[in-house]
């Protein structure tokens, strides 16, 4: 048998990252975000975070994907086969996120406090979870990279999305008396302490479970990819954030420049963590080790 350096070496994937990629890159996070923001928004009662989050995953996430399909009768392929993978039942999520969550726009805004409305937040709420966590579960199921192959990566993404919320709902509050600014800075603190603690659990993990993961660990802390894991995830991510929100505890009042600095550090983080999870992925090599030998 011909054996190619494909077949012998790591190979990192690059159709979800690279040139059209990106698109999806976008795509993933804007999903978490709006989803996210949603949940957040429900818990509030803000109909201005809802809208904001309604908007961030028609338009933008919708939108990403679209561009990324490039045809539009490839989507409609895709939606038609929802057994056939979780993309495909993504798009159904997206779908149904934008239907029901206008319609509880319009219940809320003319007919708030109703049965109506209640049935339809409850509706949205669901699609806005799945939206949220389902670009999880597509990277999750595709085996031949065992850097995606976690448990992890759903509940990772997740509470990256609700965090990100969190961070919205604050610059929200400035304006919006049905979001407590202090709940939402005391969200945005657990949340950024949560995700910093499973990021590096889900390195760990990955590095002693399978060779190629620890591969792809270490293209993120060492490699290529390390400037925009140690400056975009750990320093905007993560530490920035924190001394803000920790700093905002300790002091009497943050002045709004400050807090609107630490949000777009959250967003940079977040986006940062796709980038680095999409652009690490790596497939094992066919041909064992031993064998190349």
């Amino acid at each position: 048998m011909e054996i190619h350096e494909w077949m012998l070496n790591y190979t990192r994937q690059t159709e979800w990252i690279d040139r059209r990629g990106l698109i999806l890159w976008i795509a993933f996070y804007t999903g978490g975000l709006g989803g996210g923001l949603y949940l957040v928004s429900v818990f509030f009662n803000s109909i201005w975070g809802m809208f904001i989050s309604w908007l961030i995953i028609a338009v933008l996430k919708g939108g990403a994907h679209l561009l990324y399909l490039g045809k539009p009768q490839r989507f409609w392929r895709i939606i038609t086969r929802p057994q056939s993978s979780w993309l495909a039942r993504g798009f159904i999520f997206v779908m149904l996120f934008v239907i029901f969550g206008a319609i509880q726009l319009m219940l809320s805004y003319w007919l708030p406090d109703t049965a109506g409305e209640m049935v339809f937040k409850v509706l949205t709420g669901i699609t806005a979870l799945v939206v949220a966590v389902y670009t999880g579960f597509v990277l999750n199921t595709v085996k031949a990279v065992p850097f995606w192959n976690s448990s992890l990566l759903p509940l990772l993404f997740v509470l990256c999305g609700i965090l990100g919320g969190f961070g919205i709902s604050v610059l929200i509050a400035l304006n919006d008396g049905n979001i407590d600014l202090a709940t939402a800075e005391a969200g945005s603190r657990w949340l950024l302490l949560a995700n910093a603690l499973l990021i590096a659990i889900y390195l760990w993990r990955a590095a002693k479970r399978e060779a190629t993961g620890k591969q792809s660990v270490m293209e993120q802390i060492r490699g290529s990819s390390a400037p925009i894991f140690w400056i975009g995830i750990v320093v905007m991510g993560i530490i920035i954030p924190l001394v803000i929100a920790f700093t905002s505890y300790a002091v009497a009042e943050m002045p709004p420049a400050v807090l609107v600095f630490g949000v777009a550090c959250e967003v940079i983080g977040g986006l940062a963590l796709r980038y680095c999870v999409l652009k690490a992925g790596a497939y094992s090599p066919l041909v064992a080790r031993s064998e190349q030998q």
